[in-house]
């Protein structure tokens, strides 16, 4: 079993300080039976939950019928009550296989308080072999009663720099800078704008010289493409804001209210198209 230790987390980028406790709770023999991993979105923390149940496995294989992951119901974005229920019953079980069970439960926070009522018992004498994972990136709408049963771990935002040399290994881009930037520590954030780049050339709109070779950039805006999700909207002025930031940044504060302008057009149906070729022109006479 000890020459699986080095082995956790070797994977994983970020949260040293989580990984420092998790190792060392978990060499000792000593990890609670009751985790709770709090922190921002995109941080890591569900492939640390998945991390530590292989581990406490003994790493076996990487799919185990012993290791349940619990998700909020599709339609109602919730845990049901049902739902816990099911847990409660399958904890109390022997394990198929493993020495341990370990429910790995996303979202906690989506838990109706019928649903953490429902399991607060259980958390507070779990069976001798069985662990519980709660992840959570809103700690404070669980009900105190529960985080008061568990051992929490908190996660933070992944570093810049480590998370461009991530991007950099694993995508081989020459925008990972960028990309860590624009993700915010958050590497789900990042590995989706590296697998997923603007497709808007942004040197090229920003030096564009006439309305001509403005419109002529814009020329994949045309119908029935310009239809821009609100989160492809979102990218592309996070990336305008950079440039300008990197090229430009003493008129930053003029391409913010232009922004938000940009914005407001878009939410009264302006076709992106349009309201792009207004801000570039717009800006472009800056003085």
């Amino acid at each position: 079993m000890s020459s699986d230790k080095p082995l956790m987390f070797s994977t994983l980028i970020g949260n040293d300080k989580a990984k420092e406790i998790l190792i060392r709770l978990h060499a000792k023999q000593t990890l609670p039976h009751v985790l709770l991993l709090h922190g921002p979105d995109g941080v890591g923390k569900g492939h640390f939950a998945y991390e530590i149940a292989l581990a406490l496995m003994g790493r076996i294989k990487k799919e185990h019928p012993d290791i349940h992951l619990i998700l909020p119901d599709p339609k109602s974005d919730q845990h049901p009550v049902a739902n816990m229920r099911q847990v409660i019953q399958e904890a109390g079980l022997p394990p198929f296989e493993a020495p341990v069970k370990i429910f790995i439960i996303h979202d906690a926070e989506k838990m109706m308080p019928a649903s953490s009522n429902t399991l607060l018992k259980t958390l507070e004498e779990p069976p001798p072999h069985t662990h519980f994972i709660l992840i959570t990136s809103q700690v404070e709408l669980l009900l105190p009663t529960i985080v008061s049963r568990c051992c929490k771990i908190p996660f933070f935002p992944i570093p810049d720099e480590e998370l461009a040399t991530f991007v950099m290994e694993k995508f081989h881009t020459q925008e990972a800078k960028k990309i860590a930037v624009l993700a915010q520590g958050s590497v789900s954030q990042a590995v989706r704008r590296a697998t997923n780049p603007s497709n808007f050339h942004l040197d090229a709109l920003f030096r564009a010289k006439t309305y001509i070779e403005l419109h002529e950039q814009l020329g994949h805006l045309n119908e029935p493409s310009d239809d821009a999700s609100q989160e492809e909207i979102d990218q592309l002025f996070e990336e305008i804001l950079y440039w300008i930031r990197e090229h430009d940044p003493l008129h930053l504060d003029r391409a913010v209210p232009l922004i938000a302008q940009s914005r407001q057009a878009l939410h009264h149906h302006v076709k992106l198209k349009n309201v792009l070729e207004h801000f570039f022109t717009t800006f472009s006479t800056r003085s």
